[in-house]
């Protein structure tokens, strides 16, 4: 009996092992970036391009909606209730547009489609932009890169 009991003993231990091994490579491995929110920003990203990445001093072209977390849109360039339909253009980092903004375009490529959220300390921050944009507020965008001119 004696043995039986042994071989379970030695047998929970092993599992015990073999889940602690698991944990400590999923801690490693699964989420490099743990205490960041930067993997909890990208919601989607469809890679349908294998071309140049964007970089900073490129002119990038775009079409984009904003919405607030609850889905209020509050701008877009594909809602002609906007009052503005052309794809918006600026150049990566020459400070025309919110950090967290730039931060998510960097590394697009000519017709990916990307939605992300970005944090209040990348966006507006405490201030706002009101009546718009409230105080704190975490903005998520739906993007598609259209072109990318280098500079």
């Amino acid at each position: 009996m004696s043995t039986k009991k042994e071989m379970n003993i030695i047998l929970a231990v092993v599992i015990c092992l073999v889940f602690l091994g698991v944990l400590i490579f999923i801690s490693i491995n699964g989420k490099t970036n743990m205490g960041s929110n930067d993997t909890e920003r990208v919601i989607t990203d469809d890679f349908v391009s294998q071309g140049e990445e964007a970089k900073a001093g490129d002119t990038v072209a775009m079409n984009y909606t904003g919405r607030l977390e609850d889905g209020t849109a509050f701008d877009s360039n594909i809602d002609p209730n906007f009052g503005h339909t052309d794809p918006l253009e600026f150049t990566l980092g020459a400070g025309q547009m919110i950090p967290g903004f730039e931060k998510e375009i960097l590394g697009m490529k000519v017709g990916e489609k990307k939605t992300f959220k970005i944090p209040p300390e990348e966006a507006y921050g405490a201030a706002g932009r009101p009546p718009v944009i409230p105080p704190n507020a975490t903005l998520v965008f739906e993007v598609e890169l259209l072109a990318i001119q280098n500079n």
